[in-house]
């Protein structure tokens, strides 16, 4: 299969839309992660800034240098709540690297997520997709090297040019070409985790190896359903943060919240629209696979007929 089908863009979308309950669940599950995470800092801000004069700075608009001055403060509000939205970040992590296993399956087998069912996958691939976290930070690092000799460069760039421009220019073909290494080993692995989940492979390594060879193959429809579906994700990000940034009072804080939220969501949407796409099109790909596939049938065997004896 050289390219994949024009209705694998839209059938993930389909599949997103049929199963949007994992949607609601994964946004359900990371929204009170959240509001878990920041209770911590509104009760020791609002204890520093309660009686302030420059409070208004903070609550009528984003001021930068009141954020600093709050940081500097004896009691270090911001600080101190840094370790408490890790955990919470660590914790919608490993629920995540948890679920995969079930929402994958769920788009492979594309199947009512029965709750039984879906967890029974959930915990069967975790340990499958958290040695494959260790695998991806290790191909991550060579990518990193590239990040650091391309910021390296632009350095030596800016200090030796006179006018800036050159460096600037440097910088965004090197963020480019960062930005596309990252995705490639995002595709890659996102391919591996669903070879391991449609043929139940228990290798991590061997899956990485079958997804390397299928993405090498197919890299330009791969690819190219990948991007669209980034770009669609980037487009309605950038939108909300210009509409939140530019369109919004600074006393507008519930329509703030729900434009921030509506943006999450729409990001979760796309993420898994990305992994349904995947496994949309490994499903056509090994049905096409399977059709081509010549099927052998032994050669006929000839059995001579037994010859009566002559009647003398």
């Amino acid at each position: 299969m050289s390219g994949s089908k024009p209705k694998t863009f839209s059938s993930g979308a389909g599949l997103v839309w049929k199963w949007q309950r994992l949607v609601w669940w994964v946004f359900a599950v990371g929204l009170i992660l959240s509001l878990v995470g920041t209770r911590g800092m509104l009760d020791r801000v609002a204890g520093s800034i309660d009686h302030r004069m420059a409070s208004s700075r903070l609550a009528d608009g984003f001021d930068v240098s009141a954020i600093v001055a709050l940081a500097s403060t004896p009691e270090a509000p911001l600080q101190v709540t840094q370790s408490g939205s890790a955990s919470t970040g660590i914790i919608f992590f490993i629920f995540m690297l948890f679920t995969t296993g079930g929402i994958i399956a769920t788009y492979v087998r594309d199947e009512r997520p029965d709750v039984g069912n879906f967890f029974e996958a959930c915990g069967y691939h975790f340990w499958r997709f958290f040695r494959l976290t260790i695998y991806l930070l290790i191909a991550l690092i060579p990518v990193g090297i590239v990040g650091a000799i391309a910021a390296a460069a632009n350095n030596s760039i800016d200090e030796k040019s006179i006018s800036p421009m050159p460096a600037v220019h440097f910088a965004e073909v090197a963020s480019v070409v960062v930005l596309f290494l990252l995705m490639v080993v995002r595709l890659w692995f996102d391919m591996t985790q669903v070879i391991a989940v449609a043929e139940d492979e228990k290798r991590m390594h061997k899956a990485l190896r079958l997804s390397a060879v299928l993405v090498a193959k197919n890299f330009f429809s791969l690819f190219w359903l990948y991007l669209r579906i980034s770009l669609v994700s980037w487009l309605l990000m950038g939108l909300a943060l210009y509409v939140w940034m530019a369109k919004l009072s600074p006393t507008s804080n519930i329509a703030a919240f729900l434009i921030s939220q509506l943006a999450i969501l729409f990001w979760i949407g796309t993420r898994l629209w990305q992994r349904a796409s995947e496994a949309q099109w490994y499903r056509e790909y090994r049905a096409a696979v399977e059709v081509r596939q010549p099927v052998w049938t032994p050669a006929p065997v000839v059995v001579a007929a037994p010859t009566e004896p002559a009647v003398g």
